[in-house]
């Protein structure tokens, strides 16, 4: 069965990775890539966000392209958030009538990995095991807060503070070059 694929990312420097996304699900059978080239610029905020329902409400998964200019929610002078990235993400999120919420894939781009994460050699005080770790770094971006937020009860690593990438997270965060040999 195909996915209903919709594509977040900030244009400013993610478009070309976005446009490559499009040529390789182009190929795809298993993917229906339902992205938009609107301009929305003219657009009412109302407008904008009907527009985005009924684009989202067709998809089941959000892939969300995380470059450095889109790292961070863009806010305006008051502090709330002004950006399209967020509401893409929030409408990807909600569970609204007719529709359910997206799976969320957050696919970061090279340019961006130092500005999202390090990676360390940790030993469990618990198990004894020693594992290289990613740490990701608290950024202001939706797909964040939907990493490793998994209740207790369901964590697969027993280890405090260790999470599995794979399990979980509501929002798995992916290399691009891993990203493109999966497809």
């Amino acid at each position: 069965m195909a996915r209903r694929v919709f594509i977040s990312f900030r244009f400013s420097d993610g478009e070309k990775y976005k446009t490559k996304l499009c040529e390789l699900f182009d190929g795809e059978t298993k993917v229906i890539n339902c992205s938009e080239n609107e301009d929305r610029s003219g657009m009412s905020e109302e407008t904008i966000q009907k527009y985005l329902y009924s684009k989202l409400k067709t998809t089941s998964v959000t892939i969300i392209i995380i470059t450095p200019q889109a790292i961070n929610h863009k806010k305006d002078m008051w502090g709330r958030y002004d950006d399209w990235m967020y509401d893409e993400i929030r409408y990807s999120l909600e569970d609204r009538e007719n529709n359910r919420c997206n799976g969320i894939v957050a696919v970061y781009t090279p340019e961006a990995k130092e500005m999202l994460m390090k990676e360390t050699l940790h030993t469990c005080d618990v198990c004894k095991q020693e594992s290289t770790v990613s740490t990701i770094f608290d950024v202001d971006n939706l797909f964040r807060k939907n990493m490793m937020n998994v209740k207790k009860a369901y964590k697969t690593n027993p280890c405090e503070g260790i999470y599995d990438s794979d399990k979980d997270s509501y929002c798995s965060l992916v290399e691009w070059e891993e990203f493109k040999k999966e497809l």
